[in-house]
């Protein structure tokens, strides 16, 4: 459903035509001469303004103030956005759209968008507790999506009342998980010229949020947060309460650095820590934070400032941890190969320098030949470790003949290694840093 399925994104010069064509059938179907629809207009549509003429609806968004005693606030989808309202309003401001979520009977339960977007909204009363039932505010995408079931856009001047001719909306319905029937709507509306295709992904991935979040009530009031497992030290992953998560590199580099800064950073702070100097496009980071949420929920990945509400284990930090107290051992467990070896993100290069930079030198400085053969197999190329914990190595020990062998076998370093690595330290770096 929807105006331009299947099609590229139209230019200005046809958004327009198409604007001031369906401005001319409005007018005929409407108007007073009443000529009636005609063939050249979506069938959903074209069927909507016909129950709206039927219905006798008032061609005006004033009628969405109608505020209905019914509405259920304690309902599941009610609690749900209670609890993803923050998630919510921070999706919208990044967006620059308004996200407006109705309930079954076509009632608003909930509007967020920046100041101006929400300016404009209350202009046309898409506000909360306003009515956009079909037999009220006539077609709307609210409307549609409730009636059939199915995602719906309304292009600008297809919508019935005159005050959402400048708007462009998209709606997808909230499916009851017990049966698949309509429970609410999410809809995603803005300025008729910017139609794009991130309109309905936001609606989709909006609407995916609340049914996960209506699905499992109680977990919001349950006071504890998710176990969010993150493994840089090796073949990078993501586990969530216990399942992988299928990140890309990219929003896996996202959620380690929102690891490492608890507190939260800015957008612009994230920008930095991901791209460095890179020219890459703010609108860039935003969609990856969006497919990002999608992913690990909005209860999980909070904006203002971006920060992760769970329980984070990231066995880099572990590892730092356990090499200032003096526990290389249990810092080798947590090595399982060089951390994130592609990386190009500026605050990852320099964090995992330091864990490497550290792993080295509690060997170059404790000299075990058991922690030195188990480094050795992720990093077989550093000589210096080798030849420093051999000479302190009684060549009756066992380990000794190992280490020789593993050094004979040695390469020079590889470039990856060496971007990490960065430099030879000393023994008074490595004192440093071992603190």
């Amino acid at each position: 459903m929807g105006s331009f399925t299947g099609r590229a994104v139209p230019s200005a010069t046809e958004l327009r035509a198409l604007r001031d064509t369906w401005a001319s059938h409005w007018a005929a179907f409407f108007g007073s001469a009443g000529e009636g629809a005609t063939p050249a207009l979506p069938r959903d549509i074209r069927d909507s303004w016909g129950r709206t003429k039927a219905f006798g609806a008032p061609l005006t968004t004033t009628a969405a103030a109608y505020r209905p005693a019914t509405s259920d606030a304690g309902s599941a989808l009610h609690r749900a956005v209670r609890h993803l309202e923050s998630h919510i309003r921070a999706l919208s401001v990044e967006s620059g759209y308004l996200i407006a979520i109705a309930d079954a009977t076509g009632t608003l339960i909930h509007t967020s968008a920046g100041r101006e977007m929400l300016k404009r909204a209350e202009r046309v009363n898409a506000v909360p507790l306003s009515m956009w039932a079909e037999h009220v505010m006539g077609t709307n995408a609210v409307s549609l999506a409730l009636r059939t079931g199915c995602p719906a856009q309304v292009f600008a001047t297809q919508h019935a009342a005159r005050e959402l001719h400048d708007w462009t909306c998209w709606a997808v319905p909230l499916r009851a998980r017990d049966t698949g029937a309509p429970g609410g709507v999410v809809n995603i509306a803005a300025p008729w010229n910017h139609h794009v295709p991130m309109g309905a992904a936001l609606a989709r991935s909006v609407a995916l949020m609340v049914e996960d979040a209506q699905e499992a009530p109680t977990a919001s009031g349950s006071g504890e947060r998710p176990q969010l497992v993150i493994r840089l030290l090796g073949p990078p992953g993501v586990v969530l309460r216990g399942a992988p998560v299928p990140v890309s590199p990219r929003q896996t580099e996202i959620v380690a650095i929102l690891a490492t800064r608890p507190g939260g950073v800015s957008l612009e702070e994230l920008h930095s820590h991901l791209y460095g100097d890179r020219r890459v496009a703010f609108t860039t980071l935003r969609a990856e934070l969006s497919k990002l949420r999608s992913l690990l929920g909005g209860d999980l990945l909070l904006g203002r400032p971006y920060r992760l509400n769970a329980e984070v284990d990231l066995d880099l930090s572990r590892a730092l941890g356990h090499l200032a107290a003096g526990e290389t051992g249990q810092a080798l467990d947590l090595l399982r190969g060089e951390p994130l070896p592609g990386s190009a993100s500026p605050y990852l290069r320099e964090m995992c320098t330091h864990v490497c930079v550290a792993f080295r030198n509690r060997l170059l400085l404790t000299g075990c030949a058991a922690d030195a053969l188990r480094y050795a197999g992720i990093f077989p190329w550093d000589e210096e470790v080798l030849r420093t914990v051999m000479e302190r190595t009684p060549r009756e020990d066992p380990l000794f003949t190992l280490l020789a062998g593993r050094l004979a076998a040695s390469v020079s370093p590889a470039p990856t290694f060496r971007q990490h690595l960065g430099r030879t330290v000393g023994a008074q770096d490595a004192i440093v840093l071992s603190r």
